[in-house]
């Protein structure tokens, strides 16, 4: 038969600013009773929580905004940190005040609350529990809590982490052979040579798909690559004329960049929108920084 006695259980109690002494002793002797005479009841900062150094998964319970829930806002780091500190299966329960209707400055609404509570890994995230807002507890609470009763609501909401440690696995059963694929399925795709198409099939001409830029010869000067860097780049000892070659064209680039008309602007190649009242280039298409653009004879004569 069972002793009907509970096991002892590890909790944690989380703090916020402006809290009474006498109240926070209250609480802990509280949660000692429902630990048991071997159990823990741990206290934390909950601004410090996340640079404590307690080890992970060893809380059954974390109980977080119990003592100021007014005035207790709970980012995603510090879910994310309660997540690690719980056993697998434990459990948190969050006291927040949240807003009855959206843009109310620094509050979230329950269901936000539920919604970052699924984003740090929780599971069976409960209902939101409607709680009285009370100032006993509080030092100096009209100071600090400068909301509206009718815009906020204080709620209690519960949430799981699952029953598994994170970075846990689980070895995949190995395949049957009744899950092995049919041999004849691969035949579905398989076109022998006897077999025969559809005649309402139409096939593309091969040749449609060339344009007129395919069917050109390439210049026989750029299919000339070095025998050693298998690329139309010459190699350190070239002496295959390769290098002389290159070398003159990069010299007919560069002499080709300096014969075209200098802008004293900037803006000549983006187009008419961009250009000066006297610049050469009026009336001319927009072009590319360094291309050549020649001019007509009209535009090269000066208007009487």
């Amino acid at each position: 038969m069972s002793s009907g006695r509970e096991s002892p259980k590890k909790i944690l109690l989380l703090w916020g600013p402006h809290v009474k002494a006498e109240h926070l002793t209250e609480t802990v002797n509280e949660l000692k009773k429902t630990a048991g005479d071997k159990g823990l009841v741990a206290v934390e900062n909950l601004e410090r929580l996340v640079v404590s150094d307690h080890a992970s998964s060893s809380f059954d319970t974390v109980q977080c905004g119990t003592l100021t829930p007014t005035l207790t806002f709970h980012p995603a780091e510090v879910f994310a940190e309660i997540a690690r500190v719980l056993k697998p299966g434990g459990t948190v329960v969050i006291r927040e005040s949240v807003a009855n209707k959206d843009q109310v400055p620094n509050l979230r609404t329950a269901s936000k609350l539920a919604s970052a509570l699924k984003l740090s890994g929780f599971v069976n995230v409960g209902s939101p529990v409607a709680l009285p807002i009370t100032k006993s507890n509080v030092q100096d609470f009209d100071r600090h809590f400068t909301y509206s009763e009718k815009d906020v609501s204080l709620i209690e909401i519960r949430a799981s982490k699952p029953n598994f440690e994170i970075g846990a696995s689980v070895p995949l059963s190995q395949a049957t052979s009744a899950s092995k694929p049919d041999p004849n399925a691969a035949k579905i795709w398989m076109l022998s040579a006897d077999d025969t198409l559809d005649e309402n099939v139409e096939l593309i001409n091969e040749d449609d798909l060339l344009d007129e830029d395919d069917l050109k010869k390439p210049d026989p000067s750029t299919l000339k690559v070095c025998a050693t860097t298998k690329q139309r780049k010459a190699c350190k000892n070239c002496s295959c004329g390769l290098a002389e070659e290159l070398e003159k064209e990069e010299s007919e680039k560069i002499e080709k960049n300096r014969s075209a008309p200098a802008s004293s602007c900037g803006n000549c190649y983006l187009g008419d929108a961009f250009r000066c009242a006297s610049c050469p280039y009026l009336g001319m298409p927009a072009f590319k920084p360094g291309e050549k653009v020649v001019l007509s004879d009209n535009q090269l004569k000066v208007d009487i």
